[in-house]
Formats: structure tokens, sequence, C-alpha cells
């Protein structure tokens, strides 16, 4: 069993390196993204009265011609409707992220991935907890030479106990590299 899973994972590392075209063009390119926007609250997490917040994002990440991959981490603040109280959620996503080879400034790209997500309350006593949470989206990059401008609107599904709580995060920002 264990040379058959080796086996398998030499197959796959040699068939996603052949997979790469020999042009420049086509080489592995690394980028750093830097955001900030809107956490809108749906479902049940808007239902129990959290009102729209605000974000900050940091994302790193490789691109090779259509399929990429990036980590990213987040913060996240929600108020509460008629309260001061609000919630905190700090975050980090795997994401993959696949992108129509497209000529010019313009490069639509679609994302989703899994991670981790820590919530807590400003509620005096409350403990912070840490969930799965899953994500999927679409950005457009508008590139000018090595530095670019990206805006993505993602849904966030964090899986709390009894209802989840669901957002949708919404990021502008700067992309530094990956062209």
């Amino acid at each position: 069993m264990k040379r058959f899973g080796s086996a398998v994972l030499v197959g796959a590392i040699a068939a996603f390196v052949a997979g790469f075209p020999g042009s420049a063009q086509a080489q592995a390119r690394g980028y750093v993204m830097l955001g900030g926007g809107l956490a809108i609250p749906v479902g049940d997490y808007k239902d129990a009265g959290a009102k729209t917040g605000w974000l900050g994002q940091v994302a790193g990440g490789v691109t090779s011609g259509v399929i990429g991959g990036r980590i990213s981490g987040s913060f996240i603040r929600n108020g509460a409707e008629n309260s001061d109280e609000h919630v905190r959620i700090l975050g980090a996503m795997a994401d993959l992220t696949v992108s129509p080879k497209m000529t010019g400034k313009v490069a639509p790209y679609l994302l989703g991935g899994v991670g981790l997500q820590n919530g807590k309350s400003s509620v005096a006593g409350a403990e912070s907890d840490t969930k799965f949470a899953w994500n999927a989206g679409a950005g457009l990059g508008l590139m000018a030479g090595s530095i670019g401008l990206f805006i993505e609107g993602r849904f966030l599904s964090i899986n709390t106990e009894g209802a989840k709580t669901n957002l949708i995060p919404i990021t502008v920002g700067i992309k530094l590299g990956g062209h």
C-alpha cells in the first residue's frame, strides 16, 4: 500500500509539472494582495442582528497560466444592531484560483477554498472559538505594470454551531506582482 501511495504521488507531481507549458509567459509567478472593504452579513447571521462591517485582507499566491493558489488572512468586524457590541473574526483561507487566459489589462478570476476562522464577541466573558470555513467567489484584476488593482466578492460560510455564520466580503485593493 505504501508503494502504491508513493507511485500515485510521484505520478501526480509528474503530471502537474508536465502540464506547465514551456514558454516564459506560463512560468509560475508570485504575488501579494493588500485590501479592505465591507463584510456584509447574510442569512441567520444577519437575522441575529449583525450589521454590515469592515474587513482588512492580505493574501499571497502563485499563478501559472490558468490555475493558481493563494493563502489569505483577514480581519473582519461586524457591529450589532441596537448595541455597542461587535464580533471580530480572524481568518486564514487556502484557495484555488482559476483565471481564463486573457490579453490586455483586465483579468477576471474565480476562487474557492477552505480554512479556519476564529470569532469572538465583545460581550464581557465571551470566549473566542475557531471553526472550519469555506468560501467561493470571483474577482477582477486591473493590471498596470507590476502594480495592479483588484476587486473581489466572496461567499464565506463559517461552520458555527446551530445557524451558520455567513458573510459576503467585498474587497478592493492593490496587487503586487503576478502579471
